[in-house]
């Protein structure tokens, strides 16, 4: 009886709570597309949180008919969709007087047999006393966040340190998987896209870097001594976006920070719990660690444009204290611009090894084959060849045919074709699953246990003419894998056998690469 009167109690408190939202658009002057950084518990993996800051979130806020100021999303990285009020005081300052419902949730639930049931979340003032391991609400009378507003520019005051911190709680309890601020600022976007003017003149450049060995040709424009280069990021929403390098003598300067729009996480990686949308920038690296103001290029006698240092993207602009995690960016080292000139090409370059092997499926009862190897699109001169114009054909055992890749209720169910012989150079199936690519890493998967050797052959088709590459020749070990113990004389690489370096050999199948050219596929039990 006490458990039904304090859940229908529970209830009632809820659904008074949950009419305190704001989820409408406020009446006033609504200000979109405003550039917010913070410090705030930030969100590590699914659940957890780490003490980072948030930098570039897109935000808005309206100046309400009321005389207030109302602020969409208020907790740094929470997607609440709802709308913070911040009432002006007599010194001119705006207070948010908390706490304020900001989300409802179905996290609820008195115990674990129990379903979950809706939870109104508020945001309240929290203090800690053992270093943000925990908080605690503040008193009543000490629950509100004070803001400036100044030339447009929002403010968060009276904080500043993680001992204290707006945060998301329930029944007073502060819901760390939500996180929690302790200093917020969001201010008008200062950057803009970069266009080319109309006087400019088309060109094309090929771009190549360290971390992408397979060339690519870009649009370019040049205008005097400004070169715009469209497409430099492969990010789908990048595609269209301009930067600019300012020739300087013998040498181009490309400055930092150039903005490139707006993305999500996901853009970057196929999955994250951060749905929230950023201001993306290129910006310059020194190294991994360390900003740079410019990315400077030099120039030779051609006309290539070779970088001395590292440009990435970066969400929010890049700095020594914002530096946008591995998963988050694209990454260029080496990075080459070389005037593209249309020129006679030979047959493509050989796609090369990486590892050929048979290992049982989960129950025993068939074996999985896979192929592994790198492409490139260039031919065997290291000219540019077109992704968009070459495939490549796989022929099994002795065959002179190439083999016939067929869709059914069992295999290759992914595959948007029925069936296949002739390979797109970028081609994988709606699960990037038997048919893998990795950057230039491709990984086929053969469901023929028949199958002992394979070979590959690039192929590039233009102006009527057809080119084939020498092919790339693989066998199976007799026993489809060898074991851990093998000669260590020569300098190895380690790699998972999706192709992803690794420093150390690892329990299961691993790939070895070393020094004299071999490839060796070895398990550790």
């Amino acid at each position: 009886m006490k458990r039904t009167l304090f859940s229908i109690c529970a209830l009632v408190l809820s659904l008074t709570a949950s009419a305190q939202i704001i989820k409408d658009t406020p009446k006033g002057k609504l200000m979109e597309n405003l550039y917010r950084s913070s410090k705030s518990w930030v969100k590590k993996g699914w659940t957890g949180v780490q003490q980072g800051r948030y930098e570039g979130l897109v935000s808005k806020i309206v100046i309400g008919e009321d005389g207030c100021i109302y602020i969409y999303n208020p907790l740094s990285g929470l997607d609440s969709k709802s709308w913070l009020k911040l009432e002006k005081q007599a010194d001119g300052k705006y207070r948010a007087k908390l706490p304020q419902a900001i989300l409802t949730d179905d996290l609820g639930g008195d115990d674990e047999e129990e379903e979950s049931s809706e939870r109104t979340i508020t945001l309240n003032r929290m203090v800690s006393n053992d270093d943000g391991k925990s908080y605690e609400p503040v008193g009543t009378a000490f629950n509100y966040v004070d803001f400036t507003w100044e030339n447009n520019k929002l403010v968060m005051k009276g904080m500043g340190q993680k001992k204290q911190i707006w945060a998301a709680a329930y029944e007073n309890s502060w819901q760390n998987n939500y996180g929690g601020d302790w200093a917020l600022t969001i201010e008008p976007l200062g950057e803009q896209l970069i266009t080319p003017p109309s006087t400019a003149v088309k060109a094309q450049y090929i771009v190549s870097s360290k971390s992408e060995p397979s060339p690519r040709i870009v649009e370019a424009m040049t205008d005097n001594n400004d070169i715009y280069i469209k497409g430099l990021f492969k990010a789908e929403k990048l595609a269209n976006v301009w930067v600019r390098l300012t020739k300087q003598g013998d040498k181009a300067v490309m400055s930092t920070n150039q903005y490139l729009g707006i993305t999500k996480k996901t853009d970057f990686k196929k999955y994250d719990s951060d749905k929230s949308e950023y201001h993306t920038f290129a910006a310059a690296f020194e190294n991994e660690t360390k900003a740079a103001d410019n990315l400077e290029f030099s120039i030779d006698a051609t006309g290539k444009l070779t970088a001395s240092k590292i440009l990435r993207t970066s969400l929010g602009r890049a700095s020594d204290d914002n530096i946008t995690g591995e998963d988050y960016i694209e990454s260029y080292e080496g990075l080459t611009l070389t005037p593209y000139i249309q020129k006679e090409v030979g047959a493509p370059a050989t796609p090369e090894y990486f590892y050929f092997t048979s290992t049982p499926d989960y129950d025993n009862t068939s074996n999985e084959i896979k192929l592994a190897f790198y492409v490139k699109n260039a031919d065997v001169d290291g000219n540019y060849l077109d992704p968009e114009k070459m495939y490549y054909n796989v022929y099994v055992n002795d065959s002179t045919e190439p083999f016939k890749f067929k869709k059914s209720a069992s295999q290759y169910n992914y595959m948007h074709e029925d069936e296949m012989t002739n390979i797109p150079f970028n081609y994988q199936d709606n699960r990037n699953y038997d048919f893998k690519v990795i950057d230039n890493l491709r990984i086929l998967h053969f469901y023929d246990n028949s199958i002992t050797t394979a070979k590959v052959v690039m192929v590039y088709e233009a102006d009527s003419k057809k080119y084939s590459s020498e092919p790339l020749v693989a066998s199976l070990p007799p026993t489809g894998i060898e074991s851990a113990n093998f000669n260590k004389a020569t300098t190895e690489k380690y790699y998972t056998i999706d192709g992803r370096q690794i420093q150390k050999l690892q329990k299961g199948l691993n790939i070895v690469k070393s020094s004299d050219g071999t490839t060796r596929k070895v398990i550790v039990k």
